[in-house]
């Protein structure tokens, strides 16, 4: 009987087939990067050994692939990798995936402080450690304080630390937003957040793969403001003076948040960035005390 050959090619027309046929937006590259991840190769070398035979074991290790997401479980999740800011980071199901989004806020605060700039950050709502990572990989000479209500997110947060080179400058702590910080006398120059900010009722409207990652990262309320009325009120007691705040708020909050920072007193010279969209994404404060 004439055994059937799956090339890399024929498997990955196959597959965009597939999640064509359940509707996802990116059916040839999701192909793509799942298959180089079987591999070990780039997914250049796919498309140079197009007429390449698979083997058993890579068929066998790709189709639970294909599957998990046809369930809707996100690409990086998968493969449990994801690049930001040329960092490639470790994640999970257990945490928020980074966003090309949250870029805008990193590139933001790399714009205004020098390379050489010895600042002290603390990161609220840390996850894996996207933004405080990149920033201490692009500040070398600055550290920080990474806190997280998600002990499975510091895990990953602790492990990438280490892979980049970065264990001696950190430090994470298990805290529901400060409570944690609420012993320490320590001040910060810059206090960054993507804290969660979906609106409850608006589940109904997000992808199953946005879904399947941990609801305690992606909802903050009814409003989606809960974090950012403690922000507010909280991070003026652990900012030096003329300190900074840099947060990521959702694409239609920062007038919402902006008009949180005016009215505790605590704030002057607020600021919104547009993302690439073109929405106002990041806000932006000078703490007065």
């Amino acid at each position: 009987m004439h055994k059937e050959i799956w090339t890399i090619g024929r498997i990955l027309q196959w597959t965009e087939q597939y999640f064509q046929s359940k509707e996802m937006d990116s059916p040839r590259l999701d192909g793509e990067v799942l298959l180089s991840h079987v591999l070990g190769k780039d997914r250049i070398y796919l498309y140079t050994h197009y007429d390449q035979p698979l083997i058993q074991e890579e068929l066998d290790a790709f189709r639970p692939l294909v599957q998990q997401r046809a369930k809707g479980y996100s690409v990086a999740s998968i493969t449990g990798e994801k690049d930001f800011m040329g960092l490639t980071f470790a994640v999970n199901d257990k945490v928020l995936i980074p966003r090309p989004d949250t870029e805008t806020l990193v590139e933001y605060i790399l714009n205004i402080y020098p390379k050489d700039s010895n600042l002290r950050i603390l990161d609220v709502c840390t996850g894996p450690g996207t933004i405080l990572l990149s920033l201490l990989h692009y500040l070398p000479s600055s550290s920080g304080v990474g806190v997280d209500i998600s002990a499975d997110a510091l895990s990953l947060a602790k492990q990438n630390a280490e892979s980049f080179g970065q264990g001696n400058r950190i430090r994470f702590m298990e805290s529901d937003m400060f409570s944690a910080l609420a012993g320490e006398q320590e001040q910060f120059d810059l206090i960054v957040s993507n804290p969660p900010y979906i609106r409850t009722g608006d589940a109904k409207m997000l992808t199953q793969d946005v879904l399947n990652e941990p609801h305690i990262a992606l909802f903050g309320g009814v409003d989606g403001l809960d974090f950012y009325r403690i922000l507010a009120e909280g991070c003026s007691d652990y900012l030096k003076a003329k300190g900074r705040i840099v947060f990521e708020v959702g694409y239609d909050q920062a007038d919402a948040v902006k008009n949180l920072l005016q009215d505790t007193n605590h704030y002057s010279n607020i600021q919104f960035l547009a993302d690439l969209g073109g929405h106002n994404r990041v806000v932006t404060a000078i703490c007065e005390g």
